[in-house]
C-alpha cells in the first residue's frame, strides 16, 4: 500500500512549515508518529531538523523513485541522524 493521500498532506505540511510540526492534531495522523512519539515521551523527539529531513526524504522518494513506498518501508532504507 503506498503513502495515502492523508499521509502525503501531512508530509507536506512538515516541509511547508520547515519542520516545525509538533502539533497534537498533526502527529495524531502523522506517518512518523512511531519515531516522534514514543521519544517524546522519553522527552527527546527528533529535531526540527530531523523531522524535515524525514518529510523530505519520504516525499522525494515517492514522487521520484516509487510512488508505492510506505514509511514504514522506507524507515529501514533512511537512518536519520540523532543530534
Amino acid at each position: 500500500m503506498a503513502l495515502t493521500t492523508l499521509d502525503k498532506d501531512i508530509l507536506e505540511e512538515i516541509v511547508t512549515t520547515d519542520g516545525h510540526c509538533m502539533s497534537s492534531k498533526r502527529c495524531e495522523k502523522c506517518p512518523f508518529r512511531a519515531i516522534c512519539l514514543p521519544e517524546f515521551l522519553n522527552p527527546i523527539p527528533p529535531s526540527r531538523e530531523q523531522r524535515l529531513k524525514m518529510a523530505q526524504d519520504v516525499l522525494a522518494h515517492h514522487y521520484l523513485i516509487d510512488d508505492e513506498i510506505e514509511v514504514e518501508d522506507i524507515r529501514k532504507d533512511f537512518l536519520w541522524d540523532k543530534k
